[in-house]
């Protein structure tokens, strides 16, 4: 088993407060218990609500290598614990070679069922207060003082090393971590790590399989047949919709969106001309079809970060954000509403790829990404494969033919500093995935909406919060429309 083996790595990535001496208003039950049993003096370092580690750490202007952070794993023996430094990368193989033990990651959904007084993904590295076994990286011994989240997201608590220890009571100590910048600087000066890693799946290789890949499907016949009715500059409602009738899946989803309140259409809504004539419109549908008929082509596990339902959780709550961007824009015409929500609906194209040709790569991406979701996914992708989703995704969709603003808003929606050809639609989705990782959707390269990015693109940044604030309120819809495309 070369890959559950060899890719044994895991990462936290690093990303205005005030102390208090107060203490456990708002702490889970066990975590209030378990301090106040074993009499621990400790500081809370209270701070706006995050949705990462990193984040949190951020907020409370800490480095983030004085902040630690639990791992929890399983084998036949039971439940273990895993405590070391938040800006290290944990070495399966040396913990399983001092313990003697044979470990796998525990799946995410059942982490909520042992932190059940925790908010979700917030972990706390206190063992004993869930009644787990806890083996500790000997990297903390060099802190003076452990800050740690406690199982919720608008605060750290801080204690010394020695009431540290006290709490996690008589746990093995060893070394089975390394510092994070450490794998950056092999990864760069060490043609054969990745190797070692992940055999020979190199960008190149990547590339190559992309486009002669024998099992990796070629542009859906529907989504064909939608590109060459968009050549037509007489195509009209009713040859679209002849065309997604022969597609009763894609019709019904195309039917799910006319009817939904999001588009505010009083009536309802029965065939697909009406859909088309009186609620969307004509460009709209088109790009909507074509998204969903190439995401709907390319199947992977339904659970993980990158399965199916993500994917499509974030990819509906993108499109529809980067779609009402585009309309706020000082020359909205310059991006056309469907053409921006195709963009946001395709930009993680790449990870379905991954997930469906690739699959050893993508299960290790997926259980990786889920016991690790401060780490943004474009370095968990570089560092354990050597190469990026939007680097697949854009190698396919120009295999496909698809529009260019489209190849380059997948290519380019994690880069800030793009300004070239059809940056436009590249930063819209950059911006609505900041803003919508500010709500807990999603992951991001970094924190905050990017000032530079607005102000040549002539936004606001109240604009944006509130265009995303009204369509948090109307997440249930939203999400209601994801969950049947993941089905």
């Amino acid at each position: 088993m070369i890959f559950s083996r060899m890719v044994q790595f895991l990462l936290w990535n690093a990303q205005d407060t005030f102390i208090e001496k107060d203490t456990r208003m708002g702490l889970p039950a066990n975590i209030q218990r378990y301090l106040q049993r074993e009499n621990i003096s400790y500081e809370t370092l209270l701070h706006p609500r995050t949705s990462t580690l990193a984040q949190a750490a951020e907020a409370c202007n800490l480095p983030f290598s004085h902040l630690a952070r639990a791992v929890i794993l399983v084998d036949a023996s039971g439940l273990l614990m895993a405590v070391l430094p938040a800006d290290h990368v944990l070495d399966f193989e040396a913990l399983c070679t001092l313990l003697h033990r044979n470990l796998e990651l525990v799946p995410g959904n059942q982490l909520t069922a042992i932190f059940d007084d925790c908010e979700l993904r917030s972990y706390p590295p206190l063992a004993p207060a869930y009644d787990l076994d806890v083996v500790i990286d000997a990297a903390l011994d060099g802190l003076d003082t452990i800050t740690f989240e406690p199982g919720i997201h608008t605060a750290l608590l801080q204690v010394s090393q020695s009431d540290f220890r006290r709490l996690l009571g008589n746990g093995l100590s060893g070394s089975f971590s390394r510092p994070a910048a450490s794998l950056r600087a092999e990864a760069v000066h060490s043609e054969g790590l990745l190797n070692h890693v992940v055999s020979q799946f190199t960008p190149a290789r990547v590339k190559r399989d992309i486009e002669e890949f024998h099992e990796l499907p070629t542009l859906p016949v529907t989504a064909a047949r939608i590109m060459r009715l968009a050549a037509d500059e007489r195509a009209n409602a009713r040859q679209l919709a002849e065309i997604i009738e022969q597609d009763p899946g894609l019709a019904a989803q195309v039917l799910r969106y006319a009817n939904s309140s999001l588009y505010g259409y009083a009536g309802r809504i029965k065939d697909l001309q009406s859909a088309i004539a009186r609620v969307l419109g004509f460009e709209f549908v088109l790009n909507l079809a074509l998204g969903l008929s190439i995401g709907r082509s390319l199947r992977v596990a339904q659970e993980g970060p990158f399965g199916l339902d993500a994917f499509w959780r974030h990819s509906v709550c993108a499109a529809r954000l980067v779609e009402q961007l585009a309309l706020l824009l000082p020359q909205p015409e310059s991006l056309p509403r469907g053409t921006a929500y195709l963009a946001g609906l395709l930009q993680n194209l790449g990870r379905l790829v991954l997930g469906h040709a690739f699959q050893p790569e993508f299960y290790i991406l997926n259980r990786f990404a889920q016991a690790n979701p401060d780490m943004p996914t474009t370095t968990l992708e570089r560092h354990v494969l050597g190469v990026t989703h939007d680097q697949i995704g854009a190698w396919l969709m120009e295999a496909w033919g698809l529009p260019p603003e489209l190849v380059i808003a997948v290519r380019y929606h994690h880069d800030e500093s793009y300004w070239g050809k059809h940056s436009t639609c590249a930063q819209l989705v950059l911006i609505a995935n900041r803003a919508l990782a500010g709500h807990g959707l999603g992951e991001t390269d970094a924190g905050g909406l990017p000032s530079f990015s607005l102000e040549m693109l002539g936004l606001k940044e109240k604009q944006i919060i509130d265009l995303t604030s009204d369509l948090m309120e109307n997440r249930n819809e939203v999400e209601d429309l994801a969950r049947r495309l993941a089905a």
